[in-house]
């Protein structure tokens, strides 16, 4: 299970300036944009407009829609940035004007996302391609489901069910492709920051780990264009954290080689003592990081348990960490699995400082120590264990 990256840019920490940034002539300019258009709409007449701000949805205005489906409204923009029109069944469109722009949209309340187009504003023009794209590939795989519904009967439907997989692998693969031209094509254009942070089916089709060259680029050309746009600086400022991230893991990697002493924990146990790392010296170790929410690691703890209860008299000991946030779910699933073996936490989750200390992305994840607390393997699988024990005691 993977650590959760909470990565949507909108609901990130406060803004900072960065110096890096340097002014010039595409700054801020004041003004104003027009943004007028014809929705369709049966039922209700007004549609909320609201502000992405980098850190929150904020409420700006309704919009009324006349007998006749017009709206026209004047927008003040001294920067530019995102907004949202919004109807009362949740439904929105996103569109990124520029002071001095006068925007033309054309849509339908009942589908707002489906069936809008909008003229006038380059970078809105580029978000509603961005749309496009996603409904075409969603198309696509909802093609793919009822093509897999109706051969799940067929005999011939494990070879249906891979050559299905490979289909949806290619589209995934086309929308990535997509927003990462759109990012090479419009380095300058502020819109180009949604574009990295693109969604399809739920998940973010761009991570920092994997696409950091396309952050970083579109961070320093967007920084030349928007010296002090909020949403520029912004990123700037996830950027820098992503490289001091990886700075910090790197240097961790350095502390966590084979043959030097783990880095010392201590951590309370059920009954709130205190146990450190250090205090197992003698033993050979197993350092389990685990959760109760996580199924491979309770599928592993019967394993463990095998082991420990055929070895510990040979001076096996499991020193297992916890990354539950709910103490009772941690003691259930102690009592559930039959652990009889040390356990601890600080009940902090992800955030807990063994996470970073140990470099951990993902439960269950194990480290093993000889009897002087040196590192003998990382990131070994649990049905390795058993002769890397025969191996060490």
């Amino acid at each position: 299970m993977t650590k959760n990256s909470n990565i949507y840019f909108l609901f990130l920490t406060a803004l900072c300036f960065f110096t890096a940034c340097r002014e010039n002539g595409n700054g801020d300019p004041e003004g104003s944009v027009v943004i007028s258009g014809n929705i369709e709409a049966d039922g209700p007449r007004y549609f909320l407009l609201q502000e992405l701000t980098p850190t929150d949805l904020i409420n700006i205005d309704t919009i009324a829609i006349d007998s006749d489906g017009f709206f026209s409204f004047e927008l003040d923009v001294e920067i530019a940035g995102f907004y949202r029109i919004v109807s009362n069944n949740g439904n929105f469109i996103t569109i990124a004007p520029e002071p001095g722009e006068k925007i033309y949209i054309t849509a339908s309340s009942s589908d707002l996302r489906s069936t809008y187009t909008v003229e006038g504003s380059y970078g809105s023009e580029l978000l509603w391609k961005l749309n496009n794209n996603v409904l075409r590939g969603m198309a696509g795989v909802d093609s793919l489901r009822a093509i897999f519904r109706e051969a799940r009967t067929q005999p011939d439907f494990k070879e249906v069910r891979k050559e299905l997989r490979e289909e949806y692998r290619k589209i995934k693969q086309q929308q990535k492709n997509f927003v990462k031209k759109v990012i090479d094509e419009n380095p300058q254009t502020l819109a180009s920051i949604l574009a990295l942070y693109q969604f399809f089916e739920d998940n973010l089709l761009l991570n920092e780990d994997e696409n950091f060259y396309y952050f970083e680029k579109l961070s320093k050309s967007l920084c030349m264009a928007y010296p002090t746009n909020k949403h520029v600086i912004n990123l700037k400022k996830r950027v820098n954290e992503h490289k001091r991230e990886k700075q910090r893991q790197i240097h961790n990697e350095e502390q966590l080689a084979i043959g030097n002493v783990a880095p010392e924990i201590s951590l309370p146990d059920p009954e709130g003592n205190y146990i450190s790392l250090s205090s197992l010296k003698g033993n050979i170790v197993l350092i389990d990081f685990w959760a109760a929410w996580c199924p491979p690691c309770r599928e592993a703890n019967a394993l463990i348990g095998k082991l420990y209860s055929e070895y510990n008299d040979r001076g096996f000991e499991v020193y297992a960490i916890s990354l539950d946030r709910n103490r009772e779910q941690w003691l259930a699933a102690i009592e559930r699995d039959n652990i009889n073996w040390l356990q601890v936490s600080d009940l902090r989750f992800m955030n807990s400082p063994v996470v970073s200390l140990y470099n951990i992305n993902e439960v269950p994840q194990y480290v093993l120590l000889d009897r002087e607390n040196r590192i003998l393997a990382r990131n070994f699988s649990i049905d390795e264990l058993e002769s890397l024990l025969l191996e060490n005691l």
